[in-house]
């Protein structure tokens, strides 16, 4: 899943920054590889997703779930 920054994410006003929080909570998950912090991060994506705060460009491929693919995507 790849999470992209709108252009317009810092200018809504009223709405928490969902997307600071996903990256908190990614910076989390690549430092101690703990899966709630990863569940968490991908479900803060998609509330900024829906608050119009990033686009997520999903990857439908089977092999973007394993662990190990995982780590090396996120640097973990």
């Amino acid at each position: 899943m790849k999470v992209i920054e709108t252009k317009n994410a810092k200018s809504l006003t009223g709405i928490p920054n969902y997307y600071s929080v996903y990256l908190k909570y990614m910076e989390t998950y690549k430092h101690t590889n703990d899966n709630t912090a990863l569940n968490l991060a991908f479900h803060y994506a998609r509330v900024a997703e829906e608050f119009g705060q990033v686009v997520i460009e999903e990857d439908t491929t089977a092999e973007s779930i394993h662990p190990n693919l995982i780590r090396e995507r996120y640097g973990c």
